[in-house]
């Protein structure tokens, strides 16, 4: 059996390659997850049939690798099989990099969303009847993607713009929601490497608290977050990351740099989000094995970094916290909001090795 890529793209913040095979029984979209990892992960969703649909799987067939024909009772086109436009085709990401669309011009045929590869679900098709093996029907939640597409594609072509520079004023947004809370800040890095999306960590003092504020990371919004917050996704699904300490552990700021450029590349390299009460392995302080992450929403704060909206969606500052063990216990046991009401105080986000 022949097989053909017709169409092929990365996502821009993720180690992900969509691409659309063409064999000689049907269409397929991919998306390749982490491709040259030791455990890449391919998802598959059926466009359509090339062949005239059967009753039956034919399993020898896939056992030789060839791409399967949908069956005959989750087919809605021609039983016979039809043919694709390939100069129409394009693939759209969505906001989060982690999941895309395959449109023919204007119209969306496919769909792989976040939760594909979830209890055998593989995708949507718009030549899908039903909840076929290779593709669920995309018809009644055509809606809903044609809005996420159009929106989607409204963000994308923004960012192709001066938005981060002084036309846009993004930068600068995030500059001066800092420097409204500690001043003017003392010191800027650049944590992007010189790739899209651009971010930085600026560091500053206020009230000898000394501080590592990321600016920029909540521009692309986390993947997965959905799957947890329903339908209040968008108020928690872009992030910045901070840490906080005393003058006397002042020293610590450089090494948590690294640690906080780290974690700002998780979301999109992980396919995971980051949120209040998430609990991450750590062992650069001596006595203390993970960090806990603080939503400063959530926090007994009279003072707090006031961020402007970004397209609409509000910023979630998660600060990084060092626990002990005892403490990760403690949290997993009970949880993070039991954990903050035993020991809630106005600092309680600020390391200070007590």
């Amino acid at each position: 059996m022949e097989t053909e890529i017709i169409l092929e793209e990365w996502s821009p913040v993720c180690n992900i390659q969509a691409f659309v095979e063409k064999s000689d029984n049907a269409y397929y979209f991919y998306l390749w997850i982490n491709p040259e990892s030791e455990e890449p992960e391919l998802r598959s969703c059926w466009i359509c049939n090339r062949v005239k649909a059967t009753k039956n799987v034919d399993y020898q067939a896939m056992e030789n690798g060839e791409a399967p024909c949908m069956l005959l009772d989750f087919v809605n086109h021609n039983i016979s099989g039809i043919e694709l436009d390939e100069d129409k085709l394009h693939i759209q990401w969505f906001e989060e990099g982690d999941a895309a669309a395959l449109l023919d011009d204007d119209k969306i045929i496919a769909v792989i969303p976040e939760f594909s590869g979830y209890n055998g679900f593989h995708g949507y098709s718009i030549y899908a009847k039903g909840t076929g093996t290779f593709a669920w029907e995309l018809e009644q939640a055509y809606e809903r993607f044609e809005y996420l597409v159009r929106k989607s594609k409204e963000r994308w072509d923004y960012f192709e713009t001066d938005f981060w520079g002084e036309a846009g004023g993004v930068q600068e947004s995030y500059i001066s929601a800092l420097n409204n809370f500690w001043g003017n800040y003392e010191k800027y890095y650049a944590i992007d490497g010189d790739r899209f999306p651009p971010k930085a960590l600026l560091v500053g003092r206020r009230n000898n608290v000394h501080y590592a504020i990321t600016a920029g990371v909540s521009i692309i919004p986390m993947p997965k977050v959905e799957m947890e917050y329903q339908e209040k996704y968008e108020d928690y699904r872009r992030i910045e990351l901070g840490f906080a300490c005393t003058e006397e552990h002042k020293a610590l700021l450089k090494m948590m740099l690294g640690v906080i450029s780290g974690l700002s590349n998780m979301p999109w390299t992980e396919l995971t989000y980051l949120g209040h009460g998430h609990t991450i392995p750590f062992s650069n302080i001596k006595g203390y094995n993970y960090i806990v992450l603080l939503n400063d929403r959530m926090l007994d704060k009279e003072e707090s970094v006031k961020y402007e909206p970004f397209m609409g969606e509000q910023i979630n500052l998660l600060w990084i916290k060092p626990i002990t063990t005892e403490e990760y216990n403690y949290i997993y046991e009970n949880g993070v909001d039991s954990y903050l009401k035993d020991r809630q105080k106005q600092d309680i986000y600020v390391f200070d090795n007590k």
